[in-house]
């Protein structure tokens, strides 16, 4: 199947199960999420438009369709009384800490895909360099996102859902392991660009 026809299919998807949730949202009256659901759809909106700018791949695509649609399931799907968020995975490891991990994950190959094309030759060949400036970069794309939780507390009041600054401190922290292993894998792993 061609790159553009894949790229497609996850964009219907995308918009299947956001339309889908937004419904959900509406009718639970969960308006966090009915809030990340408009602040994803103009993301997507934005990334759509500069694709070009992002070189963006097949894989990006990929992690991003999955980065997003672990988050509004997380938000919106329970097992038995629990939202997948607050879903213990072990005794220590919870569905909200994966979706960090997989989330700046993304966010570090999607900047490192976004800054190689920018850069000369010795940058893209000084590892630890390039390494330090696409992990800032994903955790100011984690920042970011934990502002965005800390406007859904003040104006939407979901405080409980959102959690404590415990809870966001342990986001950040699982922010910089996502981001450590995708320079991992982008330089040890895969070792070209992505």
């Amino acid at each position: 199947m061609h790159q553009s026809m894949k790229i497609k299919l996850m964009l219907w998807f995308t918009i299947l199960y956001l339309f889908f949730f937004t419904i959900v949202s509406i009718s639970n009256r969960n308006y966090e999420f009915l809030y990340y659901t408009v602040v994803m759809s103009l993301i997507i909106i934005i990334l759509i438009k500069y694709k070009e700018h992002l070189s963006f791949t097949t894989g990006i695509a990929f992690g991003l369709t999955i980065v997003a649609a672990l988050h509004i399931f997380g938000g919106n799907v329970y097992i038995g009384e629990t939202r997948l968020y607050d879903y213990w995975l072990t005794s220590w490891f919870k569905y909200d800490n994966l979706v960090h991990i997989i989330g700046t994950f993304t966010a570090t190959i999607v900047a490192y895909t976004f800054i190689y094309q920018h850069l000369n030759e010795k940058a893209k060949n000084n590892k630890v360099l390039l390494s330090i400036i696409i992990v800032s970069m994903a955790l100011g794309i984690g920042a970011v996102n934990e502002i965005m939780e800390l406007f859904a507390v003040l104006f939407l009041n979901a405080s409980e859902q959102v959690g404590d600054y415990l809870n966001n401190a342990f986001d950040l922290v699982y922010n910089l392991m996502g981001s450590i292993f995708a320079t991992i894998y982008l330089f040890y792993i895969q070792k070209e660009q992505v």
